[in-house]
């Protein structure tokens, strides 16, 4: 794995897993895997099915180690994905690497950040955001504070940029037609995911990134702060 993420964080239950791609090719997703996506949510669009309250319980506190309050349009963005889907009533496809992100994070209950590794660089690490800390999260402008929010950074002397958290991502490092490496990174804590549960996801992932995206070469690695 070229990439190497760091962790600048208090001691706590975060467990990250990473997957790195290279030479992927960023596409509509096939209409095999549309339908295998759509096998997979449609009990999801049942008005009696029931989010899981261990993984949100758990994501959330994780946050609240460092002083975030995961709530209202600060929630995880595993949360926000679900609630989307509900409201849409179906998937929404957007290119074949964001929806393998939302297809694993919907299907795991974990938010996911997947990043344009040549935007961010190979020197990341795990910290909290600053006070007075924001980004851009989408094309209309928007910021999100990062006050006290677990965040992916850049690690490097020239910059030290956040690029991404469990609740949202930079406008800047999102993945686009013309991206050819990337990163995922799953969020969970060791309260709610086991290292064996973990390289399951991450190896899903992997699958899917040379299956759908043609990537030669794909590493992964787990991360306990």
């Amino acid at each position: 794995m070229k990439t190497k993420l760091s962790a600048n964080l208090p001691v706590s239950t975060l467990k990250v897993g990473v997957v790195e791609a290279l030479n992927v090719i960023v596409k509509e997703s096939q209409d095999d895997y549309k339908r295998l996506i759509e096998k997979d949510i449609a009990p999801f669009l049942s008005p009696d099915y029931i989010y899981s309250d261990q993984k949100q319980k758990g994501v959330r506190s994780l946050l609240k180690t460092y002083g975030f309050h995961p709530s209202g349009r600060s929630r995880p963005a595993s949360e926000f994905l679900f609630k989307d889907l509900q409201n849409r009533g179906s998937f929404n496809f957007i290119n074949n690497i964001v929806d393998i992100n939302n297809h694993v994070s919907l299907c795991t209950n974990l938010p996911i950040s997947v990043f344009d590794l040549d935007k961010t660089g190979p020197e990341l690490q795990l910290r909290v955001g600053g006070d007075d800390e924001s980004y851009v999260f989408n094309r209309e402008g928007q910021n999100i504070s990062l006050k006290k929010l677990l965040v992916v950074a850049k690690n490097n002397p020239s910059s030290n940029e956040a690029v991404g958290s469990p609740v949202k991502d930079s406008q800047a490092t999102k993945v686009f037609e013309d991206t050819k490496n990337i990163l995922f990174v799953v969020y969970t804590s060791a309260n709610i995911t086991t290292d064996d549960e973990m390289n399951e996801i991450l190896n899903q992932i992997a699958a899917l990134l040379k299956q759908e995206a043609e990537a030669s070469e794909v590493s992964t690695q787990i991360i306990d702060a």
